[in-house]
């Protein structure tokens, strides 16, 4: 299959035969990766992995060299576009463990979207082993908060002022306070309800944002520290664990998000 390759690797403090049971087994297989359907055995074994109330991929098993390979294809929901996975178990403990997908599109959304999701997933696996200390900035869910800052060459700018905010911000509304903050994907610019506001000077920004219709907002604070010759813009955007979504489609909803802030302390620099 041609198209564009996604590829991560991890470390597991384990040998080969346990990693490779993490892989295949059901039962072990749901703490990282999904609901599979049964053990994977053999190939040409055809079978779905459920990752979400929504998200379920159908595998067509290709090769297996056990404790060594696992390579399949896979479609969301059964359908096109079919993508090529592979699992390759390196050396004998610790073991690496790396994981590649081929797409068949090269949208770079696409691409970012499937890099992400390997990484939450094999997170997940090493979080789920026995001994895993947990990662810093995480929720009891393995799902961490968003964290960004920016150094700005800009000393005595004042970028939380009410009279600037809005150049670098994404907000929209009618009056003061604003009553949308935008998301931009691939799919262009998408609005999210802002149904708490509050500051503190020009220091401090502070607003809840429905992220999911009917679920807690979250809750992002825009910061700004100066010095005599700079100032730093800080974000923290914290609430996921607490939306009523399957852990995939949370997770990339978040990556949507952290990657519009991002680009929006970048504006700031120019705004």
């Amino acid at each position: 299959m041609n198209g564009s390759v996604v590829e991560h690797s991890v470390r597991l403090p384990c040998d080969a035969a346990a990693a490779w049971r993490m892989i295949v087994d059901a039962r072990r297989a749901q703490a990282w990766w999904g609901r599979l359907e049964a053990d994977i055995t053999h190939v040409a074994q055809e079978l779905t992995v459920a990752t979400g109330t929504s998200s379920v991929y159908r595998l067509w098993v290709e090769t297996i060299l056990p404790e060594r390979v696992l390579a399949f294809t896979s479609a969301y929901l059964g359908v096109s576009p079919v993508t090529a996975v592979r699992f390759d178990v390196l050396g004998s403990g610790p073991v690496l463990l790396r994981v590649s997908e081929t797409l068949e599109s090269a949208d770079p959304a696409t691409v970012h979207q499937a890099r992400r999701l390997w990484q939450h997933r094999l997170d997940r696996l090493v979080a789920s082993l026995p001994g895993a200390p947990p990662a810093p900035g995480e929720t009891d869910d393995g799902l961490a908060d968003i964290t960004v800052r920016r150094t700005l060459d800009r000393p005595g700018w004042r970028p939380l002022h009410r009279a600037v905010l809005s150049e670098w911000l994404p907000l929209s509304g009618p009056a003061w306070p604003p009553r949308w903050f935008y998301v931009i994907d691939s799919e262009g610019p998408r609005p999210f309800p802002v149904v708490r506001w509050r500051t503190h000077f020009d220091d401090l920004v502070a607003l809840g944002i429905e992220a999911v219709p009917g679920c807690p907002p979250t809750e992002a604070e825009v910061a700004v520290a100066a010095t005599a010759t700079a100032l730093e813009l800080r974000v923290r955007h914290t609430g996921w664990a607490a939306l009523d979504l399957d852990a995939e489609t949370r997770e990339v909803l978040r990556d949507r998000f952290l990657a519009t802030w991002r680009h929006t302390l970048q504006r700031a620099v120019h705004a």
